[in-house]
């Protein structure tokens, strides 16, 4: 199954919109497997995205986290569902 970036990090509830996604990746907040990407980059199990906090980019923090998708959506689910698709990668170095 293919899913454009965008559309997975919508489905997998990290954004409220597809647009609010499409703009992120645009804007670099988000990294695909440590590298900038586009929207239309199609993402795949095991894949790790990288989020980066709008107001941490703002303030010259650095407050970002990464999860590993470890199955992709089939379909609309519920926030809690998608919480099951997707773990928590610790930062390096703890």
């Amino acid at each position: 199954m293919n899913v454009r970036l965008d559309v997975l990090l919508f489905q997998l509830r990290l954004f409220k919109s597809r647009s609010q996604a499409t703009a992120a990746i645009q804007d670099g907040r988000v990294l695909l497997n440590g590298a900038r990407t586009k929207p239309s980059h199609e993402g795949h199990a095991g894949d790790r995205i990288t989020l980066e906090e709008e107001r941490a980019r703002d303030e010259g923090g650095n407050r970002s986290r990464t999860l590993e998708i470890l199955e992709l959506p089939a379909g609309s689910l519920s926030k809690a569902a998608a919480r099951e698709l997707v773990r928590e990668v610790p930062p390096e170095g703890r």
